[in-house]
């Protein structure tokens, strides 16, 4: 039997942080994966940031994250978003070399010390000795299965077991095993829905009739860096960061589109049937556009390349899972693409989550000690969110293993802890996205000041070295410092309220902690609170329905447990 610290399950952006962070912190670590491509692959869109998810970009950085660092390697097409609001709202956000970004994160986790990586699929896993396939033996497992736990790929009506189509067009199988296991073990699982659209390849795109989008010229980037006189050092992880860039393109669908859609609907997975699972309201297929807005005559379609060659095209707006004859078909009724030849059709799938209300804030399970998810699997869709979520399960994994202080963070210190209160609260109906609107402190949740709100604990937790800290913190001082002048008075006001929030967020609530026939509670709020087991006061008031006077009802038996 192989011994380690901390066995990872799945190697997608989850994973590979979460690997990371629990190596970082000085345990042993197994990533285990079904294949050697599934490591930084980007197998929908390939971009990184945005509104809110720059934000855990940054954050990810200061807590000496991979996601970071690779994407500045890997960046074609920067710009800064919302460019015409205050700086407090401003996102950066980059189109990404899909290969140059699986790269730089192989590379990155080759400098990682205490981490072995095996690649081959998990077929047996006991979740009370924590051993994997018989062979493999740790004091916590961090499951990252993303879209594989379950996959159900559609394509009209195809119906493939997978979890994603391979670069070499075939398809990686998706495994139904561990969500059998996860089932028995007691966890409830939900079904969820995405997808992606086709590909085409550039030379068939008339771009003449799109709008260019270019790039920011001197833009910014994702990880901070202390530039050595005569530039970054060779060796340094920055220094194939690209200086060439490209543009992107916008287009849009018409009447003529809207039809063909609408003339097939019956044939699309989600209007027949097929798909059972929830799809993401913020990112609908274009069916779901066409159905559920027939007052948008027209909706934008981003012409976005997938690599620095410009060969292929990723069509960011029309995502479906209809047959590829019609896909073809409402695909050349876009402007600049009559002529558009495909290099493979776009898919939905389907995949199970837990209910992720049966975690902690450390995102370790409540009834299985030693047990994190992190990712898709926690009902979340995209590369940012499951990669700020792999740095707190790692991280968190290996203090369970190593008997260290915890990683825990808040509402009120970052977005990963909006985003972590949330799902652990409230669970999902439909696939989670972080927007900074979610967060109600998001003045003072900014990308440019994430160093030194996370630094310091990182530091302390042995995630980011103390040298690496300052080079960031040297590099966005002058810019938190310029915002905080210009939003001084929001910022207090935030200050005071988080203030107030920090109160009582932090009283415990036992694991035991009976809410029958406590008055003021509805019969609902007590089968909800009985059901998501809040941790703490914090956690409790977030719960969906719960009322003031509903907390201060609990609050008033914790303070006096014989009223």
């Amino acid at each position: 039997m192989k011994e380690f610290d901390v066995i990872i399950i799945g190697g997608g952006h989850a994973g590979v942080e979460a690997a990371s962070a629990a190596a970082r912190r000085g345990a042993t670590a197994l990533l285990l994966t079904k294949s050697e491509s599934d490591m930084g692959a980007m197998s929908c869109n390939p971009s990184i940031g945005g509104p809110g998810k720059s934000q855990m970009v940054a954050e990810i950085d200061a807590l000496g994250g991979i996601m970071p660092v690779a994407a500045d390697a890997a960046g074609i097409h920067f710009r800064m978003l919302n460019m015409s609001h205050g700086p407090a709202t401003r996102a950066l956000r980059a189109q990404i070399d899909r290969n140059l970004y699986r790269d730089a994160v192989k590379r990155l986790l080759a400098g990682v010390e205490n981490l072995t990586i095996v690649y081959e699929p998990v077929l047996t896993l006991d979740l009370e000795a924590k051993i994997v396939n018989g062979e493999y033996r740790a004091k916590s497992i961090v499951i990252t299965t993303g879209t594989f736990l379950n996959g159900l790929v559609h394509l009209g009506d195809e119906k493939i077991e997978s979890g994603r189509l391979q670069d070499d067009g075939t398809y990686q199988s998706g495994d139904k095993n561990i969500s059998k296991i996860l089932e028995k073990a007691g966890f409830s699982l939900i079904r969820l829905k995405t997808g992606t659209p086709a590909r085409l390849y550039a030379d068939g795109i008339d771009f003449s009739k799109c709008e260019m989008q270019p790039g920011d010229e001197n833009h910014e980037w994702f990880s901070c860096v202390k530039r050595e006189a005569g530039g970054v050092k060779r060796n340094s992880p920055y220094a194939l960061r690209l200086t060439h860039h490209v543009s992107c393109f916008i287009t849009h669908t018409n009447a003529e589109t809207h039809k063909v859609i609408r003339d097939n609907i019956s044939k699309a997975p989600m209007y027949n049937g097929d798909i059972t699972g929830t799809g993401p309201r913020y990112c609908p297929s274009v069916e779901d556009k066409v159905m559920r807005f027939p007052e948008h005559k027209s909706h934008h379609v981003f012409l976005e390349p997938e690599t620095m060659d410009g060969k292929t095209i990723y069509p960011n707006g029309i995502s479906t899972g209809m047959p590829p004859e019609v896909q073809e078909k409402f695909i050349r009724t876009i402007p600049g693409l009559g002529n558009a030849k495909i290099e493979r059709f776009g898919y939905a799938i389907e995949y199970d989550a837990i209910d992720a209300r049966a975690l902690k804030s450390t995102l370790e399970s409540k009834d299985w000690p030693g047990l994190f998810f992190a990712g898709q699997i926690n009902g979340t869709s995209g590369y940012e969110e499951a990669a700020a979520q792999g740095v707190v399960a790692g991280a968190n994994a290996a203090a369970a293993a190593l008997r260290a202080a915890p990683l825990v963070l808040d509402r009120t210190d970052s977005m990963i802890g909006v985003m972590i209160s949330d799902i652990t609260t409230n669970g999902v109906d439909e696939p989670y996205r972080m927007f900074a609107s979610r967060a109600e402190y998001r003045l003072s949740l900014r990308a440019d000041n994430a160093i030194f709100r996370l630094g310091p604990v990182a530091v302390d937790l042995g995630l980011l070295p103390q040298k690496r800290f300052e080079e960031i913190a040297n590099c966005k001082s002058q810019i938190a410092n310029e915002i905080d002048k210009m939003y001084a008075g929001y910022i207090a006001r935030n200050a005071r309220e988080m203030e107030n929030y920090a109160k009582d967020r932090n009283i415990k609530i036992p694991a035991g902690f009976d809410y029958e026939n406590l008055p003021g509670l509805t019969n609902e709020l007590v089968e909800k609170l009985s059901r998501t087991r809040p941790e703490n006061m914090a956690a409790l008031s977030k719960i969906s329905g719960m009322t003031p006077a509903g907390i201060m009802v609990v609050l008033r038996k914790l303070r006096n447990p014989n009223s």
